[in-house]
Order: C-alpha cells, then sequence, then structure tokens
C-alpha cells in the first residue's frame, strides 16, 4: 500500500512539472555547451598527463651530443642534447611576444653546429633587437632540447625583411622561412636550456597549463552543468507552486 501511494505521489509531482517553453529551450542549449566543455577540458587534461610523463622520462635521460637530424625526431624531443659550431648572421624575430607585460621578440638564430648540420636554436625573449645582439665569430657549446614549432593563429603573418640576414614574422612558420632564405631547416626548434650563457631571457615551458589545471576546469563546467540542471528542476516546480 505503501509503495502504491508513493508511486502516486510521484506521478502527481511530475505533472506538476512544467517549466516553460523559454526554459526548456535555455536548459536543452545551455546544457550539451557546459557538458561538451568539461568533457574537452577532461581530454585535453588526459593528453597533457601523458605528454607530461613523456618530458619527465625524456629530461631524465643523459645529455647526448646532436650528430645527426635523426635526433630532432619525435621519439627524441625533451630530452637533453649539447653541440659545438657556430651561429650565423641569419635571425628570425617573432614579434608581440609578450614577457611581463613587455612586449619584444622571440629570437631565433641559425646555428652551424661541426657536424655540418645548420637549424634554428631559439635564444629567448628580448625586449628589442639590433645587430649588435647578435652571437657570431665564435665557437659554442649549446645545450638544451628540441622541441616541436608552436604555431599562432595570426591574421596576417606577412614576413619583414630588416635587412638581408633578418627576418620578421607574427608567427614563427618554418616553411616561409626556409622559402625565403631557400633553406632546408628541419621542422623543430633547438630551446637553449635556462643556465645557458648565449641567450636572452628564457620565456618557453614545455607545458603552459598543467593536467590537474585541465581536470580542474573540467570539474568547473561539470559543476555549472548539475547547477543549470538543479535550477531548471526548481523552477520547473515552483512555477506551479
Amino acid at each position: 500500500m505503501a509503495i502504491i501511494k508513493t508511486t502516486m505521489s510521484i506521478f502527481t509531482n511530475i505533472r506538476k512539472f512544467n517549466p516553460g517553453w523559454k526554459f526548456i529551450t535555455l536548459i536543452t542549449v545551455m546544457l550539451p555547451i557546459l557538458l561538451s566543455l568539461s568533457f574537452w577540458q577532461y581530454q585535453r587534461g588526459l593528453e597533457k598527463s601523458k605528454l607530461e610523463s613523456f618530458i619527465n622520462n625524456q629530461q631524465t635521460k643523459p645529455p647526448t651530443e646532436f650528430i645527426s637530424l635523426e635526433y630532432a625526431s619525435p621519439s627524441q624531443w625533451y630530452r637533453p642534447f649539447f653541440m659545438q659550431g657556430k651561429f650565423s648572421k641569419k635571425t628570425v624575430l617573432v614579434d608581440n611576444a609578450i614577457y611581463e607585460g613587455v612586449r619584444g621578440f622571440s629570437v631565433y638564430q641559425e646555428f652551424l653546429s661541426n657536424n655540418g648540420l645548420s637549424l634554428l636554436v631559439s635564444k629567448g625573449w628580448s625586449n628589442s633587437f639590433d645587430s649588435s645582439k647578435k652571437t657570431l665569430d665564435q665557437n659554442y657549446l649549446l645545450q638544451g632540447v628540441f622541441r616541436p614549432i608552436e604555431k599562432a593563429f595570426t591574421i596576417d603573418n606577412s614576413i619583414y625583411e630588416r635587412e638581408e640576414s633578418d627576418l620578421e614574422m607574427q608567427s614563427f612558420d618554418i616553411d616561409s622561412i626556409n622559402l625565403k632564405w631557400n633553406t632546408n631547416f628541419p621542422a623543430v626548434v633547438f630551446e637553449l636550456d635556462e643556465f645557458s650563457l648565449d641567450g636572452f631571457s628564457r620565456i618557453w615551458q614545455p607545458v603552459y597549463l598543467s593536467a590537474n589545471r585541465h581536470f580542474g576546469y573540467a570539474i568547473q563546467w561539470l559543476g555549472l552543468s548539475l547547477v543549470a540542471l538543479a535550477g531548471f528542476i526548481f523552477a520547473g516546480f515552483r512555477k506551479n507552486d
């Protein structure tokens, strides 16, 4: 008997639920968006977690001398390398690089290794740049890691040629650089380590937003979706009280 009364009470309350078409439309639009954002952040968290594990594993390996472009392959990214050689005059300046609220340049310079290979080295950030800041005419021992090229979205990535050996652009584009200089740089960057004396301010990080931050955002979006659903249910019953 109690079960029957409880069942009838539930059906009676369900019949009272009538939030109206406005609330139905709102929750129909909002809920999928909030849940999608939560799932997307969760997926990003899984990707970052995998990347962080890979980077940590790579950085525990001993430094290795760079002698072949095979060492610049994805399986070798973030592993410590060292190389000897000289810098050439060819320099790439990526504009609109912001560091501590100041606009400047991310500076890349061609490095000619003693084994005959040439590649672009990321020397860090500088608030200004001229030819006097170039590293030239010396034999250097560089230490750092190979990393993938990070492409930023830009409406116009035209190349401005300051002088024959200097290119300025809004976003680092290795294909445009190779085309302009008729070079064959590999599609990677050698990032100097923070202890190197041959560069400027180091602002690059292998991971800018940790996996835990993404998981935290996923929980926030999920929480908002639950709040929206609870508000929808509350509004549906309250309207008919």
